[in-house]
């Protein structure tokens, strides 16, 4: 397949409802179905991507503060998002050099989601609250203290935990979180000092990941509802992750509904078609790191779980409450 057909066929899978999230796992399907590949590496200051032709040559390379938007700037470069999407994918789903440097200063090594739970029950414990909504193609976090003022707002970002990682790591809560990490083990340095590859193979909606060094196989063909939650189930696959960790993380997955109901799109695709409605109607949705990452509505009983993400917990929250009450369906304009 030309590249001139391929991206033929990303621009008639992209639906920007989807946001950034759901841009990158649909063109990441068209780039498998068409021979192509995509691998990515943990380094110092995040995770360094690479897509592939079928003939293993580099067509476009991107950096990102974790796996997912690093694939995505790869997809950008090269050349492969259409051009109406283009700049906002940019803009929305990609951070600044500024704020990958951010983040890394926190933890480094492509691990957002240690410092992202840590900020989450800092502004908590401070009596405030965390809030998300889409903007654009991305998500931006807003930290309130106890009194409802903003003390530090994200911009646009990949995802829910991206925004809250980039939010804190431009606040004054940063120092804190950074001192709290010194010295706590990494899995990402783990996996950059034993130059661990991370393969991704995207197909009907869901991921597989393969850790590899070389040609040794640490964990093949893992399969996860989405690049971040498949690379961490094959962490876990090829023993990386500490035992407390990755038995909190199947116990998630063994209660997730999702796996049953796949629908063909990624979790994040999906978690960002409920928040995009979300944020239409104005709903409040504040996400909390109780046991997990919590996203619940105000004025609604019913609240989601996740474990790296909060648009998994707003997906686990639809399929365990009343959609209806929910996402506030507005009345037929037409037939």
């Amino acid at each position: 397949m030309t590249g001139e057909d391929l991206k033929e066929r990303i621009e008639e899978a992209l639906d920007p409802r989807e946001g950034a999230c759901g841009a990158c796992h649909a063109v990441a399907e068209e780039i498998c179905r068409a021979g192509w590949s995509i691998v990515a590496q943990e380094q110092p200051q995040g995770i360094l991507a690479r897509v592939l032709d079928p003939s293993g040559e580099v067509m476009g390379e991107g950096f990102g503060i974790v796996w997912s938007p690093a694939v995505l700037a790869a997809e950008l470069d090269a050349g492969l998002a259409p051009p109406s999407l283009e700049e906002d994918l940019r803009r929305d789903g990609t951070s600044s050099e500024e704020d990958v440097m951010r983040v890394a200063d926190l933890f480094g090594y492509g691990r957002v989601v240690t410092p992202a739970v840590m900020a989450l029950n800092l502004v908590n414990q401070m009596g405030g609250r965390t809030l998300i909504k889409r903007v654009g193609l991305g998500v931006v976090a807003t930290f309130l203290d106890h009194e409802g003022q903003v003390m530090a707002c994200s911009p646009p970002t990949y995802c829910p935990t991206c925004a809250v990682t980039v939010g804190v790591a431009r606040s004054p809560l940063a120092g804190e979180i950074k001192r709290e990490l010194c010295g706590k083990p990494n899995t990402g340095e783990k996996k950059y000092r034993l130059g661990i590859e991370n393969r991704y193979h995207v197909k009907d909606g869901h991921v597989r990941v393969t850790l590899a060094v070389g040609e040794d196989i640490l964990a093949g063909a893992v399969l996860g509802c989405c690049m971040a939650y498949g690379t961490v189930k094959a962490e876990i696959a090829a023993g990386l992750v500490p035992q407390a960790s990755a038995e909190q993380f199947k116990l998630y997955c063994n209660l997730c509904p999702f796996k049953h109901c796949w629908m063909d799109k990624s979790m994040g695709a999906t978690g960002n078609i409920i928040l995009h409605r979300l944020s239409q109607i104005g709903a409040e949705v504040e996400v909390t790191a109780d046991g997990g990452i919590v996203a619940r509505i105000a004025g609604e009983e019913v609240e989601g779980r996740g474990t790296l993400c909060s648009l998994s917990a707003l997906t686990n929250m639809l399929l365990r409450g009343d959609a209806q009450d929910i996402l506030k369906p507005s009345k037929a304009r037409r037939w």
